[in-house]
């Protein structure tokens, strides 16, 4: 196993499908939620109030604005983008099983810890493999505020 849990960008010269394996670990990430941030992408994409209002968000339990699930999300992908720079990717035929455990709250920092679930070559397109990782966005206590199961079509070694 692969196990590259650290803070830095896990990939600096490209890769192929074929360095990874199943149960390689990444960590990566540093963001953190800005109230701005938060209010502009629930005006614009997730209008509950709980996403736009801290007194709204109050009265139904919680500390201070939510971030949006959407938006969690979305900063995955910003950070998934950065750390995975230099991997082969091809595209992504989707994200599943996304589950919101936390409220992500102002002024959380999120990273991720990401494992490879299956790594098979595509029989239609031989020239490209899948990897399917499992993803943790995590606050900066550690607790797992989303999970994620995301896929990735990812160019396999060119035949020398």
């Amino acid at each position: 196993m692969n196990d590259r849990l650290n803070d830095q960008t896990p990939f600096v010269n490209l890769v192929h499908f074929e360095d990874f394996a199943v149960s390689d670990r990444y960590a990566y990430g540093a963001h953190e939620m800005r109230r701005e941030d938060m209010l502009a992408f629930a005006k614009q994409f997730d209008p509950e109030p709980f996403h736009l209002d801290a007194e709204a968000a109050k009265a139904m339990g919680w500390p201070d604005l939510i971030a949006s699930g959407l938006h969690v999300c979305a900063v995955w992908r910003r950070m998934s983008k950065d750390a995975f720079r230099a991997a082969g990717l091809f595209v992504s035929p989707g994200w599943d099983e996304i589950r919101w455990h936390k409220p992500v709250l102002v002024g959380h920092v999120l990273s991720v810890q990401s494992e490879v679930s299956v790594a098979r070559p595509l029989q239609s397109r031989p020239e490209l493999g899948l990897l399917q990782f499992d993803n943790e966005i995590r606050n900066q206590h550690g607790e797992i505020t989303t999970t994620m199961r995301t896929n990735w079509f990812v160019h396999r070694k060119p035949e020398e």
